[in-house]
């Protein structure tokens, strides 16, 4: 007999791709709804190629919601009622989401309104985007197999959201400017003189570490920064939202490290919706 039933639910800004086989995380898509109405649920109404065509062709970008109090409700009830002695609850970088509060709330009122349940659970801010929460999600799915402690599993998760990075560009500024993350001065100024902001994801933060001058110059500019960034260069995954720019930059980092990555992902929404569908990014560990 399992000493525990550990499940973990997180949401669907890990990315995680939908053919990993996961025994013990419950993903909750993020609602999206497109300028003509039309609401999907990430991961099960629309897949990620059909959001890229979205973006292609939308004059306003889509907006996302995050999960809400009652689906977290919902989903910590289910699995109480499947057993489960323990619930980790991951989420998106609470910093651009009220998707950890909701999930906060819901552990609340679970607790006041069911005061004799014997049942943890634990919210965890991944502080983080993507893979970078994502691939961690998954190696601990692989520890509760394993047969791991819920202690042993949510130290593993912390440590790991405290030591992984994204590196990120778009090959348009579109979509930074229309999200605000980046002025409309400067993208139009950026387009105008062939710029591509090299950025970094740390901790919930996005900076922007450099420009460069052309689309040939970006993927050397990425690999480069992310030499000089880890200390673990074995280690890495690559993401995209544009496929052909996606097996370029597979191709260069494999020749680059000697290696190839953990895995190539499709990015998802959370991604896509601010970098648009012509984005490359690489998640990696740090020194720390």
């Amino acid at each position: 007999m399992k000493l525990y039933n550990i499940k973990i639910i997180t949401d669907s800004g890990c990315d995680i791709p939908v053919k990993a086989k996961l025994k013990n995380v419950e993903i909750l898509g993020f609602y999206i709804t497109t300028e003509d109405g039309k609401s999907y649920e990430e991961r099960y109404d629309i897949t990620n190629k059909k959001y890229y065509k979205i973006l292609e062709s939308c004059t306003n970008i889509p907006k996302t919601a995050h999960i809400t109090m009652m689906r977290y409700g919902e989903k910590i009830e289910a699995l109480v009622r499947d057993g489960a002695t323990d619930i980790i609850i991951v989420t998106i970088n609470k910093g651009a989401s009220a998707t950890y509060d909701a999930a906060v709330m819901a552990k609340t009122i679970f607790f006041d309104e069911n005061p004799d349940s014997k049942v943890n659970i634990e919210v965890l801010d991944s502080n983080a985007y993507s893979v970078a929460y994502g691939w961690p999600v998954m190696q601990a799915d692989k520890m509760i197999e394993e047969g791991h402690t819920p202690q042993q599993i949510i130290s593993y998760l912390k440590s790991e959201f405290a030591r992984t990075q994204i590196l990120l560009s778009a090959y348009t500024l579109k979509f930074m400017k229309k999200s605000g993350r980046i002025s409309a001065a400067a993208a139009f100024a950026g387009e105008l003189m062939g710029l591509k902001p090299i950025i970094v994801m740390d901790h919930g933060d996005t900076t922007v570490v450099q420009k460069v001058r052309g689309d040939k110059m970006v993927i050397p500019a990425l690999i480069r920064q992310f030499k000089e960034r880890t200390n673990d260069p074995k280690h890495y995954i690559i993401g995209y939202t544009d496929e052909e720019y996606g097996k370029e930059l597979y191709s260069a980092c494999e020749k680059e490290l000697s290696v190839p990555p953990m895995l190539a992902i499709e990015l998802g929404s959370a991604v896509a919706t601010n970098a648009g569908n012509h984005s490359i990014g690489i998640m990696y560990y740090t020194g720390e």
